[in-house]
This record gives structure tokens, C-alpha cells and sequence, in this order.
């Protein structure tokens, strides 16, 4: 065993790594061929620091024979902490590469979440797209919400990525993601399925469109009014009529209206709806109008809003001076004339 005194032994190396240099030269060899009796009393102390394991995964696991190097990955996997994902650290990719694939399969759900990610999918894609998928789905079903997310940018959005999947395995990911639990997650496959697979959508408008999900009720229009417009108008005219309905999915619906139909035909939503008594859709037509769709009857509307924030825009929409002339403000030739840069000078 290496004497605690050696400066090239475990106080030695401790020592260095503490002051922020790396040991001496060799001393990695000399750690990794010691016989595995005498070795793992040395590893099991330089385990107990952190900087010590980053040396141990750098510098000694690639210096070991497959089943050694496999042991000690298993150890230093659990110490999670060092994978989290905010941690910047090349050296626990060497822990995924020294695992065999069973191993990986079984970890995948806090794998695809840790700093090691990327490594772990092209490990598992030197095994077949079959082994990907299972493990994916694995993640999906039992990973935190940062391994599922990091699985679909890595493995769906990432046209670069290292795990290319067959066109029904990525379809398959794309139909997992959007039945996740979490909100986020949901949105970026809906926004992925509006595209690629409008179909995973389009089977249920109905259901996407109430999604608690605010980029999925998005995409869900966005998917909708591109197949099929006139059909989608209707659709979210009536949603956003029902008073029944949920807020949040009323709001979206006027938003994709205001989003994808002209100016004269949303004239009569936003004619209604600035003087909605729900102060957020009233907000939110009195924002398309001032955002997209200038014209005079919503706005003289907006000017009658029980709510003052939309009064305001109509009152600035309807300004002589300085308001829209879309809106029915300012007019060029009319007898108001608009600001004058030197009126203020005339006067003085």
C-alpha cells in the first residue's frame, strides 16, 4: 500500500489537488497498478473529496483494465451531486464509459439527466436505435423533468445529434413527450408534432387546444388553421364564445384568431371582447388591436371597456393628434392636424 507520508502517495496527492494542482507525474500509473487489494483503500480515500474524485475519474479509470474500471464507475456513480447538470465537468463522462451498456440501461432515467447525458446516448447508440428507444422510453417514464427534457432536445430537436433515431422511434419519443406530466415538455413536443407528426395533434384539436399548456394550445392552432382555416375559425370562435370554458384555452383561442385571421374578419371578435367584463380578454383583444388589427369599430369599442388599461389604448389609438389613423386617430388633411415638431417654438 502507498505510505502515508509518500509525497506521490495518498496524503501527496491530497494534498495537491487541494491547492488546485494536479499530482505529480506518474502518479496516476502508479495508483492504477496497484494490485486491487492494495488499490481500493487508496481509492476509497480519495473518494471522500470532490476534487479528488475528479481526479480519479480523469485520471485513473482510463488507466484501468474493463471490469476494475467498471467497479469504480459504479461507485463513483453514486455520488450524484458530481453529475448534476449545472456542474460543468468533462470527467464524469469517463464514469458513462466505463459502464457496460446494461449498466447504462438501468441508470438511463438519471443518466439522460445528469452532465454525462450526451455521452450516454452515444454510448447506447453504438448498441442500435432499439436500445435508444427502450432507454428513452425508460427515461420518460421514470426520469426527473430535466433528464425527459434533455432526452427530447438531445434525441428529437437536435438536428446534430449523436443517437439518430428511425422515423417511428423519434415518433414514438414525440407521443411519450406529449403525454408528460410536465407543462414544458408537452410544449416542445406539440410544437415538434405540429411539424413533423400534425397528425399526433390533429386526432384530438379538441383535447390539445385545452391543454393546461400554453405552447401546446399554440401549436394545436397553429397545426389546425394551417390544414384546415376556415374549420379552425369556427372552432375557436366557439371555444372562446363558451363561457363554460376554462380561461387560459379562451385566451389562446382569441390569440390564435387574432394570430391567423385578417383585420376584417376579427373586426367583430374584437369589437366584443374589448368590453368583455373578464379584464383578461378584454386585455388581450385590446392587444391585437393595437398590435395587429388597427380599425375604428374595435377601438371606439375599447373606448366604452368597463376596464381602464384598455381605455387607455383606445384612447391612444384615438388620439387627433397623435393617435392611429388606421384606428380612426389622427388623419392626415383633417382639421386636427397632428403634432407639429415646431408648434411648442411657434407658441413661445
Amino acid at each position: 500500500m502507498i505510505r502515508p507520508l509518500d509525497p506521490t502517495g495518498i496524503d501527496g496527492i491530497l494534498a495537491r489537488l487541494r491547492s488546485g494542482e494536479p499530482p505529480d507525474p506518474g502518479v496516476a500509473d502508479r495508483v492504477a497498478s496497484l494490485p486491487a487489494a492494495e488499490r481500493m483503500p487508496v481509492l476509497q480515500a480519495l473518494l471522500e473529496e470532490p476534487a479528488a474524485r475528479r481526479w480519479v475519474r480523469g485520471e485513473i479509470l482510463p488507466r484501468l483494465d474493463p471490469a476494475a474500471a467498471a467497479a469504480l464507475a459504479e461507485r463513483l456513480l453514486t455520488y450524484e451531486a458530481d453529475f448534476v447538470p449545472e456542474r460543468r465537468d468533462r470527467t464524469t463522462a469517463a464514469v458513462v464509459r466505463a459502464l457496460p451498456v446494461s449498466a447504462l440501461i438501468e441508470r438511463a432515467p438519471f443518466l439522460a439527466g445528469s452532465n454525462a447525458a450526451g455521452v450516454l446516448w452515444e454510448r447506447l447508440a453504438a448498441a442500435g436505435p432499439d436500445t435508444v428507444r427502450d432507454a428513452a422510453l425508460r427515461v420518460f417514464r421514470e426520469g426527473a423533468p430535466v433528464a425527459r427534457e434533455t432526452t427530447l432536445y438531445l434525441l428529437v430537436l437536435d438536428p446534430f445529434g449523436t443517437a439518430p433515431l428511425p422515423d417511428a422511434d423519434r415518433r414514438a419519443l414525440v407521443l411519450a413527450a406529449l403525454a408528460d406530466p410536465d407543462e414544458e415538455i408537452r410544449g416542445l413536443a406539440a410544437e415538434v408534432a405540429a411539424d413533423d407528426l400534425p397528425d399526433a395533434l390533429l386526432a384530438d384539436t379538441a383535447r390539445w387546444v385545452r391543454d393546461t399548456s400554453v405552447r401546446v394550445r399554440a401549436a394545436a392552432w397553429a397545426r389546425a388553421f394551417t390544414e384546415d382555416p376556415e374549420r379552425a375559425a369556427g372552432d375557436a370562435v366557439a371555444l372562446l364564445m363558451d363561457e363554460a370554458e376554462a380561461l387560459p384555452a379562451r385566451r389562446s383561442a382569441l390569440l390564435a384568431l387574432g394570430e391567423w385571421l385578417t383585420t376584417a374578419q376579427i373586426e367583430p371578435v374584437l369589437t366584443m371582447f374589448v368590453k368583455h367584463p373578464v379584464r383578461e380578454l378584454a386585455e388581450d383583444a385590446a392587444g391585437l388591436l393595437w398590435t395587429r388589427h388597427r380599425t375604428p369599430v374595435p377601438a371606439q369599442a375599447a373606448s366604452e371597456s368597463p376596464h381602464a388599461s384598455v381605455r387607455e389604448i383606445a384612447a391612444r389609438l384615438l388620439d387627433p393628434r397623435l393617435g392611429s389613423p388606421l384606428a380612426g386617430g389622427f388623419r392626415s388633411g383633417a382639421e386636427e392636424q397632428g403634432y407639429d415638431f415646431y408648434d411648442p417654438f411657434r407658441e413661445g
